[in-house]
Order: C-alpha cells, then structure tokens, then sequence
C-alpha cells in the first residue's frame, strides 16, 4: 500500500492512496465433506481532499474503497459458493468539517454516505446460517468534541444519526426498506474530567443509545438505554497513580448487541475497576 499527501497551497490539500490485497482461501466443510477454494485480488483506492479557508478551520471531502474478507463462522453459516466466499465491499462517501475552537479544543463534523454489497447477515428464522444481502445503504452525521474546555476540566464526546437501509429485497426476511440490524439511530457518548486538585480528579461519563433491530425482519426490538459511569483519580506520590472506575453507576438493566433474534446479549449490572500504576 501506499499513500501520499500533497500540498497545493497553504489553504488546499489533497490525499491519494492505494491498497493492494492478494487472498487465497481454502475452506473444507467436514459436515458435507466439501471443499472450497477461492483467490482474491483486491484493489481499494481512496482519495481526499483538503481547504482551510482560515487556520483553525479545515474542510474536507472523500472517497474510500475497502473491503472485509469471510472469517470464523460465517465460513459454516453461509452455503459455500463463489459468492459467499467473495468479500464484503464498502464504498463510502464523506464530507465534513474540523474547527481548532482553541489549541486544546477541537470539534468536527461529519456527513457520510456507506454502501455494503454481498454482507452477511444472520438468518432471522435460523440463527445457525447467514444470508447474503447484496446491498445495505447507511447515511449518517457524525459530531464530536474533545480537548480541554477551561484549565482542569476536559471532554471527549460525540453524537451520530444513522439511517442504515436494505436497499433491496433478498427474502421474506429483508425487504427493500427495513432497517439494518444492531444500528440505533441515536446515539450519544460524553465523558468529563474534572481535576480538583494536582492529586484528586473526578469523572463522570453518560452513554444515550437508542432503540434497535436484532434481525432484519424487524419483528423484535432492542429498547434504547441510558448509563451512568463515573471514575475517581488520586496521585499519592510522582510515582503511584490510583484510578477507580464505576460502570453502569445506577445498575441499569439493558442489552448491548445481538447475534439475530434469538441470541442477545446483556449489558454488565454495575462494575468496579482499580488500576494501580507505578513508575520506577
């Protein structure tokens, strides 16, 4: 692979790379005692493009190709053919913004549109195979914000809308038009530190994520949840570090992901966590 940055101007940039991926798969199902065997040259370009009308504030647009090769289970779920073992495709186009508010705060933006071809996805009506879908269609805005607000107090957040789609009907269990499984709409991250002293500091932290689909049948439904974290920071000495942190603060009751219908998993009851660090 390779990549180069190129500087037209003081105000406009431009990025260009290439990736070039030789993959040779030999895949045996002792179940039916069959085999597969498939090679892949996979070419993934991208491409970027740089302005900064003024210093703290960049713009930018790009263009990426990747792709996600079949692993693990999917090996076994999917019915072998030459288009299940062909990789995941991912095309995505974005557009966004960057703003240095000061040197130790900065806040971006984001517009993205991802298309996915030949994906795998778990079959709604049997959780032991996959099916292909060949074509999903996620649009999202992304915003973050990260970097030091006022001396001892520092952020790190963000916040996305994704709308993900089937773009076209595969089954009776992913038509055109259903939502994506495992991608909630809304979902929201910030976490604070406040340092009180040179040795004590406090964090507190929330996570928003709203509801989702296990499936793309879109018949069972996640609900969304909020959780409360927190963490407490003490340097005794220059060479001990202490650090205590509190997952799930308030024990809320909720489900992280899923692997179809059948098979969610739970998020963790409240949890403590001490690091000790030490330098010699």
């Amino acid at each position: 692979y390779g990549q180069d940055q190129i500087e037209f101007s003081s105000h406009i940039q431009a990025i260009v790379g290439l990736r070039y991926d030789r993959f040779r798969l030999s895949f045996r199902n002792n179940r039916t005692a069959r085999d597969f065997k498939g090679d892949e040259d996979l070419v993934s370009p991208r491409a970027g493009l740089v302005y900064r009308p003024v210093e703290p504030v960049s713009l930018y647009g790009s263009y990426t190709l990747a792709y996600l090769l079949r692993a693990g289970d999917q090996l076994a779920s999917l019915t072998p053919s030459n288009e299940a073992l062909d990789p995941e495709r991912f095309n995505n186009y974005e557009v966004g913004a960057k703003w240095d508010v000061r040197p130790a705060l900065s806040f971006t933006a984001a517009v993205y549109r991802l298309d996915r071809t030949n994906v795998a996805v778990p079959d709604p009506t049997d959780p032991s195979r996959s099916l292909l879908l060949t074509g999903q269609r996620t649009k999202g805005v992304e915003l973050a914000l990260a970097g030091t607000v006022v001396p001892g107090w520092s952020v790190i957040g963000g916040y996305a809308y994704q709308d993900g789609k089937v773009v076209r009907t595969q089954s009776a269990s992913a038509v055109a038009g259903a939502s994506l499984a495992q991608l909630p709409k809304h979902a929201l991250s910030l976490w604070n530190r406040y340092d009180l002293t040179s040795r004590w500091g406090v964090g507190l932290g929330v996570i928003r994520r709203g509801r989702m689909f296990p499936a793309t049948d879109n018949t069972v439904t996640l609900p969304g949840f909020t959780r409360i974290d927190a963490a407490l920071f003490v340097t005794p000495t220059r060479q001990l570090r202490v650090q205590a942190n509190v997952e799930n603060l308030f024990d809320e009751r909720y489900f992280t992901s899923s692997n179809g219908n059948q098979n969610i998993l739970p998020g963790s009851p409240r949890a403590l966590r001490v690091i000790l660090t030490t330098r010699f």
